[in-house]
């Protein structure tokens, strides 16, 4: 084909977007990555406007691309012609599109944001997102990885949550200056989720599990972030490893609990854990409901994506073990010691490495008093309380977040 046969072949098609559609999915199929497939099973619908579904089965490392749409698919994606033909050329990614608005997602999240990471990249793309399998002392820990610049960035998240929990921040932070990891602690999302034994499960043992992944993956030291839990594990893992996190930043991290010390005896002696391993049955407005509690403006996100966040908790739901992790980490949590020598504040204030607190005054999950005690506890912490943000600040105010974060992130980096 000639040059000028060329040009006008992409007129044409720019002319008939969904001529172009019809052939993006052949295109799709070609770069598929079978090494980074491995040994997945998914199937997934793509609705795109005006074309109607089509198929895209991942199996035994090949890619099938079928017309119609395959019965109760792991994730369906709605989008328009414009939007999927720059998913596909690379000049959006996932993430981006579906933060928003562009894309609708139904079903499995944490498998629709795995979907673009499924193939090579498109020539000139904006940004590569990639998955990762780690195996740290057995378990398996699956994360995303984003951005190309040489400061590490952990992304953990709360209890009951995934790393999807953390795609605005993903998509704030990732680029020339981050290389950005968001995690699915052990347990949770797509990672292994062994049996409540011993002291798995305990916040000491998630944060071993995190500096295994960044030994595993040769990160000698890194910025750790934790939504409610996940700043729990993120400062256990400075107290453990102190040489191993740069800083630490707490988005409504999760504390000792003093309130709660008076059920610690009681969950000591019992393990609820094992009885979460029966079936649990939960309505979907139950569960749409319990997700905007968690923001002090729930109208700051959209109606799309409860939907599409309730329809993956449902489906984490059926999955006993993590039923059983749930339990598990939220017995750990309510059993936290509050005072004496070996209690988390006496041993929060031993912390050497520089912490980042911040809180929501409308936070129905840990209470926004626990400003003060960390400000006691750690007089050199910088604290900030958001009197318009709930548990999840990383969603509610995610440009606020990713400013603040970046300008955080920037001054250790400038005096190290």
């Amino acid at each position: 084909m000639t040059t000028v046969e060329a040009r006008t072949a992409r007129r044409l098609r720019r002319d008939d977007p969904l001529d172009e559609v019809r052939s993006s999915f052949l295109r799709l199929a070609e770069r598929f990555d079978r090494a980074g497939a491995g040994s997945l099973h998914a199937t997934f619908v793509v609705d795109v406007a005006g074309r109607g579904p089509t198929t895209v089965a991942i199996q035994d490392a090949r890619c099938f691309v079928s017309p119609g749409a395959a019965h109760e698919p792991d994730a369906h994606l709605a989008t328009d012609p414009a939007t999927w033909l720059d998913l596909v050329e690379g000049r959006v990614d996932g993430i981006a599109a579906f933060l928003a608005g562009r894309l609708v997602v139904e079903g499995d999240l944490a498998l629709a944001a795995r979907f673009e990471t499924l193939f090579a990249p498109a020539p000139g793309a904006t940004r590569v997102l990639r998955t990762r399998h780690t195996d740290v002392r057995g378990v398996r820990i699956e994360s995303i990885v984003a951005g190309s610049g040489d400061t590490p960035v952990l992304l953990l998240h709360g209890l009951g949550a995934s790393k999807v929990s953390f795609l605005p921040t993903l998509d704030g932070l990732a680029g020339d200056r981050f290389e950005v990891h968001a995690l699915d602690l052990p347990g949770f999302g797509k990672s292994d989720k062994p049996l409540p034994a011993g002291r798995r499960y305990s916040m000491a043992w998630m944060a071993d599990a995190v500096h295994g992944y960044l030994i595993r993956n040769e990160i000698r030291d890194a910025h750790v972030i934790g939504n409610s839990m996940g700043g729990r594990v993120a400062t256990e893992l400075a107290l453990r490893h102190p040489g191993s996190v740069r800083s630490v930043v707490g988005l409504g991290s999760a504390v000792a609990f003093d309130e709660y010390r008076r059920l610690a005896p009681l969950l000591r002696l019992t393990r609820p854990q094992y009885l979460a391993a029966a079936p649990l049955r939960l309505r979907r407005t139950w569960v749409e409901a319990g997700l905007r509690e968690l923001f002090h403006d729930p109208s700051r996100v959209p109606e799309a994506n409860y939907r599409a966040a309730a329809s993956d908790v449902m489906l984490s739901l059926r999955d006993p073990g993590y039923r059983m992790a749930l339990a598990s980490c939220a017995r750990s949590l309510g059993m936290e010691k509050g005072r004496g020598r070996t209690s988390y504040w006496t041993r929060l204030a031993s912390c050497n490495v520089p912490t980042y607190w911040i809180f929501g005054r409308h936070d129905r999950l840990v209470r926004h008093g626990y400003a003060d005690r960390v400000r006691t506890a750690l007089p050199a912490a910088r604290v900030e309380m958001w009197h318009d943000c709930g548990h999840v600040p990383q969603f509610e105010h995610p440009d606020r977040v990713t400013d603040r974060v970046t300008s955080w992130l920037g001054r250790i980096e400038a005096g190290r």
